[in-house]
């Protein structure tokens, strides 16, 4: 709440002071009164949110094809977003961007370690405070869940341990360090619980089962949030036994720049190493393919068990079902053997579908989106406003857009001791997430970092992205109307004025802070800007009343 009130250095305080004074006193109690009354509104309108996070999961490469429940009762029921972008292509710092609405260059997680911020002591106290849950549960007194994968490095005995439960969380069941589907453990309210290598142990079937009986313990007069993150389809690749080979035979995804020769028009890590990979390598990439879509079908399972029992409640009408991914996949695209932390679409692309109160079935969304704005989506629909770098979904949706660019940041990840991966590139702990087995192929490097602005309109579909190599900038760019599979770049031979343009709204957007970072033709305006044109206009009104 706004606070009122006069002060004066003396008994004598001039006239122009206390008409000063009192108008500023009318406007606040009027400002009061507005927030006391939309808060009074959005408390009966609050509706229940269940999110889903998959790990890793792709829609450039077919992604979705095993998540048939999925896409029926969330997708044919909601809305598809057919442009939905990873804010950072990489676990840790996206999903700091999903539970803050900041991007990367404002909640500084850069990338899955604790040096990088993922999960440290910075994160716990500048950014963790501020979740949606924390928002939802001190706000709206919502009830909260949370079950699966939450960042990288939670758990980590320097930062808490498993003790430590995030701030808004009810119902915690977190999971200790990176995706496992088998011998891991949770932190259950701040308790650690081992589990084993038991069928019934499958992370998966185990956040469904948590999530169905919380589920079965919510009344219709009390709003609830909820998470689940299971580990699929992350590497190790772990489908659940009833699973096994169901999708024997299928082979990875031929895409036009599948397993390329070297493209010297690519940044320098894309160059690096054999190209085209070896033969045993795509054996190995068959396998990681089939097995992706294995461990999904558990996920599928789960997503249609939650919508039966939430139907069985009664309280599917009044919930918001969102489905996504913390970003997309790569499997020997550009001769990449598999990973993310690239620039390109399949990396940064990601699902996002939406059911829920007023949203129409069945219908898809072409203007770019970020995971920035699942933030601001979810405060929306609990019936409040926070800042954030993104815009809801659901205010989208309202207005159209149809032209919009968003931001896709990296900072690359160097080797943590020394690697032992028997490779020539051990040597040099720049380089990171090498393999042997992989043609000794290296995933990522310090100096694989970049910031890319990507956009999409009825007209305009490309990306324009700058590393930070040790040569200097090196730019890639892509008309991807004309060339969907990223095989040109059109950077180099970028005329000057137009380079100008996307340098500058590159350097906008990496240095952006709230709503700066809405980037839309036209541009739209929330509620806080409405807010700020009120105080102004009761500001002028109680002057000329005085």
């Amino acid at each position: 709440m706004y606070h009122v009130g006069c002060q004066y250095s003396s008994v004598s305080a001039s006239v122009e002071s206390f008409r000063a004074c009192t108008s500023k006193v009318a406007i606040m109690l009027a400002l009061n009164l507005l927030v006391f009354t939309i808060g009074a509104i959005c408390a009966c309108h609050a509706k229940n949110i269940v999110l889903i996070v998959a790990d890793d999961l792709d829609v450039v490469l077919d992604g979705m094809t095993p998540l048939a429940s999925t896409r029926k009762y969330i997708g044919d029921e909601g809305v598809t977003f057919k442009n939905a972008f990873a804010a950072v292509p990489i676990c840790c710092p996206n999903r700091a961007s999903i539970l803050t609405g900041r991007y990367q260059h404002n909640h500084r997680t850069f990338n899955n370690s604790l040096n990088g911020g993922c999960n440290a002591q910075d994160w716990l106290t500048s950014h963790e405070t501020n979740t949606f849950a924390a928002i939802l549960k001190h706000q709206m007194n919502y009830s909260t869940f949370y079950a699966g994968k939450y960042l990288n490095q939670y758990g980590d005995k320097n930062t808490g341990g498993a003790s430590h439960v995030p701030p808004g969380w009810d119902q915690w069941y977190g999971l200790i360090g990176n995706s496992r589907y088998y011998n891991y453990s949770l932190s259950v309210n701040g308790v650690e619980k081992k589990y084993g290598a038991e069928p019934s142990d499958y992370l998966t079937d185990v956040i469904k089962t948590l999530a169905l009986d919380y589920i079965s313990r919510q009344r219709k007069d009390h709003p609830f949030m909820m998470v689940l993150a299971p580990p699929a389809p992350h590497h190790p690749f772990v489908p659940a036994e009833r699973h096994n080979d169901k999708y024997k035979g299928t082979r990875a995804k031929l895409t036009k720049n599948f397993n390329t020769w070297t493209n010297q028009e690519k940044h320098w890590l894309v160059r690096m190493g054999p190209s085209p990979l070896p033969s045993n390598v795509l054996a190995s990439l068959d396998e990681i393919y089939r097995r992706r879509w294995e461990a999904l079908l558990a996920v599928d399972e789960m997503v249609a068990d939650v919508h039966d029992q939430l139907a069985k409640q009664g309280l599917l009408d009044d919930t918001y079902v969102i489905f996504t991914s913390d970003n997309g996949f790569h499997v020997g695209q550009f001769s990449q053997p598999y990973d993310k932390r690239q620039p390109y679409e399949a990396d940064i692309r990601v699902p996002l579908l939406v059911r829920g109160p007023n949203v129409t079935r069945a219908t898809e969304f072409a203007a770019a989106v970020s995971s920035v704005d699942l933030f601001a989506t979810i405060i929306e629909m609990a019936g409040v406003e926070a800042p954030s770098d993104g815009i809801s979904l659901l205010k989208l949706l309202r207005d159209g857009v149809k032209d919009r660019t968003v931001l896709v940041e990296y900072r690359g990840e160097r080797s943590i001791g020394a690697p032992s991966s028997g490779c020539p590139s051990d040597r040099d702990l720049n380089l990171s997430h090498c393999s042997r087995e992989f043609a000794c192929k290296c995933q990522d490097a310090a100096n694989n970092t970049f910031a890319c602005v990507r956009r999409v309109a009825e007209r305009e579909n490309n990306v324009f992205c700058v590393f930070n190599e040790d040569e200097g900038e090196f730019v890639e760019a892509y008309d991807l109307l004309s060339d969907e599979f990223q095989m040109t770049n059109v950077g180099p031979a970028m005329g000057a004025n137009k380079r100008h343009r996307f340098r500058d709204r590159l350097r906008k957007m990496t240095n952006c802070k709230g709503r700066n970072c809405v980037a839309t033709n036209p541009p739209l305006h929330s509620h806080l800007d409405e807010l700020s044109l009120l105080y102004t206009s009761m500001e002028d009104h109680f002057v000329t009343m005085i």
